[in-house]
């Protein structure tokens, strides 16, 4: 257990890939993309983060939803697709209704309850798109605040994103326990001196020796329990 954890007073998630399953969301088109929609999904996926960093790397401001669909039309090429207006229209509908995990309402509900720590959103992605998915997976009350990387015109894991969590909870950044299931964006979170958490869904091989997780969980069911546990140890 954590002594880092203890001193938690705020829990913050990821976004996509995290809360948000982005790659089940194209699987809901499989019936236009057939056995190709899991290659467009992850493609699509790998893309987006790579134009994204390169954008904030080269000073390019951009915001998610531009970025996403400069991603999806690389895949829907790459896989065959070409320019199909109706189809790059549904999928990107469905990145802004893309779908909660199964296994994280329960959690946002438990963290919600216990109260001893307030919950919040960290995303790349725009005001818009962290709205609208948020609300349609009703989840908008689950949470104490929302915030997104579009004000300061970068994307994660610029150390500036990641100050935005302690600045809008007032907190220190070590004081905000950070979930993420990308390991680039813990090492970020880590670099940045938050208290970062590994959601490892997959048991992937561990990465960034450099900026290692503080605790690392393959399920978020596991958190509120990890969390109580520090928080009485306190």
């Amino acid at each position: 257990m954590s002594d880092r954890l203890a001193a938690t007073r705020a829990v913050v998630f990821s976004g996509y890939g995290t809360v948000f399953d982005s790659i089940g969301a194209v699987m809901r088109a499989e019936d236009v993309l057939g056995e190709k929609a899991g290659p467009l999904a992850r493609l699509w996926q790998a893309k987006r983060f790579e134009y994204a960093w390169l954008s904030t790397i080269t000073g390019r401001r951009i915001d998610l939803w531009e970025v996403t669909g400069e991603a999806l039309d690389h895949a829907l090429a790459a896989t065959g697709f070409g320019k199909n207006p109706l189809l790059r229209a549904r999928l990107m509908q469905g990145q802004l209704q893309a779908p909660p995990f199964p296994d994280i309402r329960a959690v946002l509900h438990a963290l919600k309850s216990a109260r001893g720590r307030q919950v919040g959103l960290l995303s790349n992605a725009s005001v818009t798109m962290l709205t609208a998915a948020v609300k349609a997976g009703d989840l908008y009350p689950l949470f104490d605040a929302l915030i997104s990387a579009e004000p300061t015109g970068l994307f994660k894991p610029a150390p500036e994103v990641y100050a935005l969590a302690p600045g809008r909870f007032g907190v220190a950044p070590a004081e905000i326990a950070y979930v993420s299931a990308h390991p680039w964006d813990v090492a970020g979170a880590t670099a940045a001196g938050l208290t970062a958490i590994w959601l490892n869904r997959g048991e992937a091989r561990a990465e960034f020796a450099w900026a290692p997780p503080v605790e690392t969980i393959t399920t978020p069911e596991a958190l509120p329990a990890l969390l109580a546990g520090t928080a009485e140890a306190a």
